[in-house]
């Protein structure tokens, strides 16, 4: 019996402590996530410099102590409901392109309409991306500079895919333009949330996508003269 005892307590000492045949690591994961989800609700309805931990705890239901277990502040918290945002914000754009035929005004188009549609769908994540990290410390600034870039890159890489040896003919810079079209999304979006959704999210749609069109229909000549030229 004895050894049988030692055994099990090996075990459950390899594995952590276990509470209702759940680890300590998995709890914790858990209220974290829990901590995570009232950060987007409270963050995303009164807003950040309106809330306190206090307040944060109280949505999870849980206690301070389980907090500081996680983050350690407030701002801390922000950058996880932030990073989480972002991350619903790519999944369901990407979902959505996957069975997308790969024409860029078509690929284009639907992920707008995902975007606006994520945005519209739960005003919490669109205040959390567009307004409430803005501003906040330094640290989240550069988080949130991070995003842009991040997503700017990606934008780049569709443009480069265009040209055969994937460079853009001067004066054309394609970070220069997928820039300012990612600042297009983001300021589109912003105004959007101020103004409650008033705007039919088809018709701020067809708008950006004008913005768009435009871009790749002007890269698209410039890439058939550069590649013809580059062949010769």
């Amino acid at each position: 019996m004895k050894g049988a005892e030692t055994l099990l307590k090996a075990s459950s000492s390899a594995s952590g402590r276990r509470y209702r045949g759940v680890s300590e690591e998995v709890r914790r994961s858990e209220r974290r996530q829990r901590f995570i989800e009232a950060g987007l609700d409270v963050f995303g309805g009164r807003g950040y410099h309106s809330s306190t931990v206090r307040s944060i705890c109280a949505s999870a239901g849980l206690t301070e102590r389980y907090f500081y277990e996680s983050f350690e502040n407030s701002e801390d918290l922000l950058c996880a409901v932030y990073n989480a945002c972002v991350q619903r914000l790519r999944e369901h754009m990407l979902a959505a392109l996957v069975e997308a035929p790969e024409e860029p005004e078509v690929m284009a188009r639907i992920a707008l309409h995902q975007v606006f549609e994520c945005v519209r769908e739960d005003p919490r994540l669109a205040r959390i991306l567009f307004i409430e990290v803005l501003g906040v410390s330094e640290r989240v600034d550069m988080m949130y500079r991070l995003t842009v870039e991040n997503f700017t890159a990606l934008m780049v890489r569709l443009m480069k895919s265009l040209f055969g040896d994937g460079k853009l003919p001067p004066p054309l810079e394609a970070e220069i333009m997928a820039n300012a079209l990612i600042g297009s999304i983001v300021a589109t979006a912003g105004r959007w949330l101020l103004l409650g959704f008033s705007t039919p999210v088809d018709a701020v749609v067809e708008n950006l996508h004008t913005i768009f069109k435009g871009v790749i229909r002007q890269l698209t000549s410039v890439a058939a003269e550069h590649n013809s030229s580059v062949a010769e």
